[in-house]
């Protein structure tokens, strides 16, 4: 078999990916002779390697991108890393409707460090968790097979915890104004009750009180209500000093908020 017939044989196969060690067998090959056939497929723009010993099959409409789009290979790729993961923040907002704000990176949340991938033109992100185990996921389907994505809740509750990784507290204003209509009320509730913080929570509910949210934001308050919380910043790492509290969810209002869905609210 030449390399040729087993790119075809895997596309034929529904396959994306494949390893080395994988190519070694299927075409006898020594290491190093592996090593240089590699090197020629990448040249050729037929293959592409978004980690160590992890190649892609590039179909002709990927070749100038130098990498497939990632939905088609995340799955794949974490399992050959051996991380759980799921696809968060504002890739997950994507998936589920909120496609406001293109991100311009593919995030995926993980429980331990690892540097950021480079493919082509395609950016993995990777963001640490080490509670992700408490985020719920769905399993979607992909063109090429399926990918574990947090829910709608645990979407927006990301965003309202990794807030820098996010874009800033307007864009995720916008993303939680499309987001809001996916949003259980029940299954949003029972995320905050099993939280081990009430930042989120305090944030969330502000925000979709004011987009006019009230059913969402009153599931959250019902919470929190009781709780003897500190005042604490709209948008961390930034002074309270001087800027208006909101009583009812003990926050700080030291940012505006913009919904680029709607009007301008402070």
């Amino acid at each position: 078999m030449r390399a040729q017939e087993y790119l075809d044989q895997l596309a034929s196969e529904g396959r994306v990916s494949f390893t080395k060690e994988e190519l070694q067998a299927a075409l006898r090959l020594s290491s190093n002779a592996a090593a240089c056939m590699l090197r020629r497929l990448k040249q050729k723009q037929q293959i592409a390697s978004p980690a160590k010993g992890c190649y892609l099959v590039l179909s002709p409409e990927f070749r100038s991108m130098g990498c497939l789009p990632p939905d088609f290979f995340i799955d794949d790729l974490m399992k050959r890393l051996g991380l759980d993961y799921y696809v968060a923040l504002l890739s997950a907002a994507l998936y589920h409707g909120a496609a406001h704000q293109q991100p311009q990176v593919f995030q995926v949340m993980i429980a331990v460090k690892h540097t950021n991938i480079q493919c082509g033109q395609v950016t993995i992100q990777f963001i640490t968790n080490q509670d992700l185990n408490a985020g719920d996921t769905v399993l979607l389907n992909t063109r090429t097979g399926t990918m574990r994505v947090s829910t709608p809740e645990t979407t927006a509750k990301d965003l309202l915890v990794f807030i820098r990784q996010s874009g800033g507290i307007g864009q995720i204003a916008t993303v939680i104004d499309e987001l809001a209509d996916k949003l259980d009320k029940d299954r949003l509730q029972l995320q905050a009750q099993q939280s081990a913080e009430w930042q989120w929570v305090q944030r969330l509910g502000y925000i979709l009180e004011i987009l006019g949210y009230n059913d969402l934001a009153n599931s959250l308050f019902l919470i929190i209500k009781d709780k003897a919380l500190r005042i604490t910043p709209l948008v961390p790492n930034r002074t309270m000093t001087g800027f208006p509290r909101n009583k009812k969810w003990r926050l700080a209002i030291n940012a505006k908020i913009e919904s680029d869905l709607g009007d301008d609210t402070n």
